[in-house]
């Protein structure tokens, strides 16, 4: 995009920079990648609109799988704190190197830490609350790992086995993905192992809490529609955005098609896509 002298300029403007897991310090990638670009584009504001018209924001995830997965292995290694004790301390760390490279930030808190994560839980609350009330909120059942030796659901993380998808050779699989970005059935994960008790995991029904992502498909379809003329977003942003909203794709292994073929007809209206040879 090409700045004219003509150019208009928000009043006011918020800039946001990805907020890091708060189960380790930051690397210099996440200072390159992450902040440097962020705090220029902040500093490049202040100076067209005024500094306090600008707020430059972001935090530390509190929240997550790899967080207790590196809480326990903190525990595992000696550390004797809470969660909240682990999470606190990576996020002081991650402050501190920003801090150490001038990154102007004005305000860095964590999304379960202090007056932030009071207002977290507030809006988060209040928006669960709200798509319930509207419906677009429905329980589910599905299967999860249980260690069965620790009597204790798994999450994602604390499962490992090998991927079963064809052509993969990941050794590195969690339960419904592998650290190459395969995603599969839990059911399908090779040789599972629980990261907890290294027992081997047994799938049990659970119930959890779905959004209904569907019912807004056609509204986010025009709406990335209306933006792919915007010559201030990147054309990767509507591409990516359009490809997530396309029609869905369901893979199932080859030696399930005659079971799919048994069901095809009690299933909604769908185009069936022969596997290529050999895959």
């Amino acid at each position: 995009m090409t700045y004219t002298s003509e150019a208009s300029w928000p009043k006011r403007a918020v800039v946001t920079a990805g907020m890091p897991y708060g189960n380790k310090a930051l690397h210099f990638g996440h200072v390159a990648g992450v902040f440097v670009p962020a705090d220029a584009f902040a500093r490049f504001l202040r100076d067209r609109i005024g500094a306090e018209n600008v707020l430059f924001v972001s935090g530390t995830d509190c929240f997550g799988s790899p967080i207790e997965e590196g809480h326990r292995k903190a525990a595992e290694a000696g550390f004797s704190g809470t969660i909240t004790d682990y999470v606190t301390q990576n996020h002081d760390a991650q402050k501190r190197t920003l801090d150490a490279y001038n990154i102007s930030l004005d305000i860095y808190e964590g999304s379960g830490l202090g007056q932030a994560g009071k207002v977290h839980a507030q809006m988060s609350a209040t928006v669960l609350e709200i798509l319930h009330e509207k419906g677009y909120l429905q329980l589910q059942s599905h299967r999860q790992f249980f260690d069965t030796q620790l009597g204790v659901f798994l999450n994602g993380r604390q499962v490992q086995g090998f991927c079963p998808v064809q052509g993969c050779k990941s050794e590195k699989a969690y339960a419904d993905e592998c650290d190459l970005g395969h995603q599969f059935a839990p059911a399908d994960l090779i040789a599972p192992k629980s990261m907890l008790s290294g027992a081997t995991p047994e799938l049990r029904p659970v119930e959890n809490w779905y959004f209904t992502l569907p019912e807004f498909r056609k509204p986010l379809q025009t709406l990335n529609a209306a933006w792919v003329d915007d010559e201030t977003l990147r054309p990767v942003v509507t591409k990516t955005t359009n490809e997530f909203l396309g029609e869905p794709l369901i893979y199932i292994k080859n030696e399930l098609e005659e079971a799919y073929r048994g069901v095809a007809n009690t299933l909604p209206q769908h185009e069936f896509v022969p596997a290529e040879k050999g895959k």
